[in-house]
């Protein structure tokens, strides 16, 4: 008996855990997701589940009317809509690959001086090579 109430009590800790982990989780996104849907309007720019990003021209009841380029409308689901794409999210991104790519020539230039000085070490004979010539020899060199 006391066997079977531990397994019961296993199942239960085991579900539990599911639901905090896997069920939970999805539900909040899923219901982000229809919040998101609900706040389309027309003129917003979207991305689809695809990576299609469009402008919101006309919005029916479960579909949206996207113009992709120039002349060129097509329809989705509202619910093949991933994220709106806000113009301030763009900029931030810019923003971020601007100081990216200064990061990225910054860590070029401590590379090549890092080298250049590795290189001018190993070219100049400098006093370890006295020392060792003076060690040979036993005589030292007037100062």
């Amino acid at each position: 008996m006391a066997g079977t109430g531990m397994l019961i009590i296993y199942i239960l800790i085991f579900f539990g855990i599911f639901y905090f982990l896997a069920v939970r989780p999805q539900r909040k996104q899923r219901q982000a997701h229809q919040e998101m849907v609900a706040m389309l309007k027309k003129g917003d720019e979207v991305v689809t589940i695809g990576g299609m990003f469009g402008v919101i021209r006309r919005i029916g009841d479960d579909w949206v009317e996207m113009d992709v380029s120039k002349g060129t409308r097509v329809r989705f689901l509202k619910r093949a809509i991933s994220q709106i794409v806000s113009e301030e999210e763009e900029e931030e991104e810019e923003y971020e690959e601007e100081f990216a790519a200064d990061d990225e020539i910054d860590a070029v230039d401590e590379i090549e001086a890092a080298d250049e000085e590795a290189l001018d070490e190993a070219t100049d004979p400098g006093d370890e090579a006295d020392v060792t010539q003076e060690a040979a020899s036993g005589s030292k060199k007037p100062a």
